[in-house]
């Protein structure tokens, strides 16, 4: 086995995980890019990338009653004007919190990024719509502070996971839908985002339902019911029912082991048909929830940035295999 250092400071062992060099998709789902993952890899502390970070922790979006919706921001610290990127964590919408997206957003940031990771109420505090709009508001709030943290406010992707690429997803297709936009701070500024990332997302809740032996309880919480109570919640919390012409270019990544593709083939479908640029990629040997730990962490910020840059940069990192 060889070993070497990476720019995240990882160590790589060649061997790849199990099922790498025989990934074979599910009917019905085309896979533009399998990424086999190196095995045995182990953190360790050292940052040999050599970009130095400007860093804020808790900046306060929107204050709903005793909840805070917070932000943490990165960014490389220099001069530049960055494009950005809102990082939305996942815990099925009753759970999880912005600090698990830390490790990711540092390794986006270091290679030229201003990346945001927001909170949001979750399902137990506010019901949908209320964490769509908190996740909009924190784009806004980017755009509002677009001068302080040197960011292009006409160029922001978002990327999230789980429950966070559902979140992901439903604003980068209602863009500025005025149900959507009844509240908030910054109301002149937009929440349209220019790409997005949708990592092990769920985006035809309503499908999901119908297809679950028994009701999913975390959509009851989300969702106030089940499917049959609340039927036009559930199409209306599903960026596959709320599609258009106008929504951004979407990137879709599933692990190996998470059923990959297989959420998306209506979404993917339609998109064709309607026009806009869509990909898939597979992380082998991942998990659902496992895209910000070894070894997969290196293999989603590459991917991630790759699609990102070729539509939210002047000249993409790399071009796409």
């Amino acid at each position: 086995m060889r070993l070497k250092m990476n720019a995240f400071g990882l160590v790589l062992v060649s061997a790849l995980t199990g099922g790498a060099l025989g990934f074979e998709p599910a009917a019905g789902v085309k896979v533009d890019h399998f990424v086999p993952v190196a095995a045995g890899v182990a953190q360790v502390s050292k940052d040999d990338s050599g970009v130095s970070l400007r860093m804020a922790e808790n900046a306060m979006v929107v204050q709903r009653g005793e909840n805070r919706v917070m932000v943490d921001v990165w960014r490389p610290d220099d001069d530049r004007v960055l494009p950005g990127i809102l990082m939305i964590h996942g815990g099925g919408w009753i759970g999880g919190s912005k600090e698990a997206f830390h490790p990711m957003a540092e390794a986006l940031a270091r290679r030229g990024w201003v990346v945001v990771a927001t909170s949001y109420r979750l399902a137990t505090e506010a019901p949908f719509p209320g964490a769509v709009l908190d996740v909009k508001a924190s784009l806004r709030w980017m755009r509002a502070h677009a001068s302080e943290w040197k960011l292009d406010p006409e160029k922001i992707g978002a990327v999230g996971g789980s429950a966070g690429g559902h979140l992901a997803g439903m604003i980068a297709t209602t863009g500025d839908h005025a149900l959507l936009e009844k509240d908030g701070p910054w109301p002149e500024f937009s929440s349209r985002l220019q790409a997005a990332v949708l990592m092990g997302a769920g985006v035809d809740q309503l499908q999901r339902a119908r297809e679950s032996a028994k009701p999913i309880p975390s959509q009851r919480i989300f969702f106030e019911g089940t499917v049959e109570e609340k039927e036009a919640v559930y199409r209306e919390a599903s960026p596959f029912h709320q599609l258009t012409k106008d929504c951004p270019p979407l990137l879709f990544m599933d692990g190996e082991l998470d059923t990959p593709g297989q959420r998306y083939i209506a979404m993917r479908q339609r998109m064709d048909e309607l026009g806009v640029p869509q990909r898939m990629v597979v992380i082998g040997g991942e998990k659902h929830g496992s895209w910000g730990r070894a070894p997969w962490l290196e293999s989603n910020v590459v991917e991630i940035d790759r699609f990102l840059s070729q539509y939210l940069k002047a000249k993409p990192s790399k071009e796409a295999p």
